[in-house]
């Protein structure tokens, strides 16, 4: 058990840091060499944004806690928070790879109500975010120390929240040829890296020791019961679970085989893969207390209202 654990650790451990540094490097470049292309792509409150966001999220087949680095990414990139949550809340929900199980598993019926259903909420629930101010939500701006690779500001503030001056300033001055400093955007994914570090670890222990933790005799003795109770409970019952992309369909599978209803497999699925302990460690380095909470509301909203859905169609 104890060695499981410990490979479990190294793996995710390991995944997760390359992914964050892997993602900050790449992101840089692009923003960099195309001259924002995230801030112009994701740019205000537009309906396209929303709708490019929750589309690049349906094609990162990420678990809740690989969606964080690219998340980060965004803010850097002075996306509105809103834009981004309609990232965050859709890359471990919609993906090819959910898609192509359930649809092997449970039917095209039910798969396509699944992305319609989930796009259409997602959608409804970033775009109400952008009705609030950002800073009630974010602790500070995940930045790089070197401004120039998100804006074109020669500054190196302190931590902030949002301050509109500071974004894409100066574009048109930018010469057209543009030189990239592999080595400096690099280093600059590195040092953030570190920050998020400590959050990394914690959300990585935790990960590795819930991970495959299925309690099968709970789960059938007490999913089973009363329809709607079930649904919620099954939702409760995945948020403290760490379900990753390869594992949630052969779980649900295995619930379904239990004689367990399909609305509520789909409610446990969905709080599993959405939302997850080490997910909310590595949230709280940005968000504060308050978004936490809501994120986690909106997760089980979303896989109880879904669960029973399905048991009605």
């Amino acid at each position: 058990m104890h060695l499981n654990t410990f490979k479990e650790f190294l793996y995710l451990f390991t995944e997760l840091s390359v992914l964050f540094i892997a993602i900050s490097f790449l992101v840089s470049i692009i923003n960099q060499k195309y001259e924002g292309i995230f801030k112009k792509q994701l740019a205000g409150d537009k309906i396209s944004s929303y709708f490019k966001a929750i589309f690049l999220g349906a094609l990162t087949p990420f678990c809740s806690c690989s969606t964080i680095p690219l998340l980060r990414a965004f803010l850097e990139a002075k996306v509105k928070l809103s834009v981004a949550l309609a990232y965050l809340f859709t890359s471990p929900l919609i993906n090819p790879i959910i898609f192509s199980m359930l649809f092997i598993t449970f039917g095209l019926k039910l798969s396509l109500t699944y992305v319609v259903f989930l796009v259409f909420l997602i959608f409804i629930v970033s775009f109400v975010f952008s009705k609030f101010k950002e800073e009630s939500f974010l602790k500070h701006i995940p930045k790089n120390t070197k401004s120039n690779i998100f804006t074109q500001t020669t500054h190196n503030p302190s931590n902030f929240i949002f301050k509109q001056k500071s974004c894409c300033a100066n574009t048109q001055d930018k010469p057209k040829n543009i030189t990239i400093n592999y080595k400096e955007l690099f280093k600059e994914s590195l040092k953030n890296y570190k920050k998020l570090l400590p959050y990394i670890v914690v959300a990585v222990f935790i990960g590795a020791f819930i991970h495959g933790f299925i309690p099968q005799e709970i789960l059938q003795k007490y999913l089973n019961g009363n329809e709607i109770l079930s649904i919620a409970l099954a939702a409760f019952l995945g948020i403290f679970l760490y379900l990753r992309v390869e594992t949630i369909i052969p779980i649900g599978l295995a619930l379904l085989q239990m004689g367990i209803s399909q609305g509520v497999i789909m409610s446990f699925l969905i709080a599993g893969a959405g939302c997850s302990l080490p997910e909310l460690v590595l949230l709280k380095q940005m968000f504060k207390m308050k978004f936490l909470f809501l994120f986690v509301m909106i997760i089980l909203g979303v896989a109880i209202s879904f669960g029973i859905f399905i048991n009605l169609i």
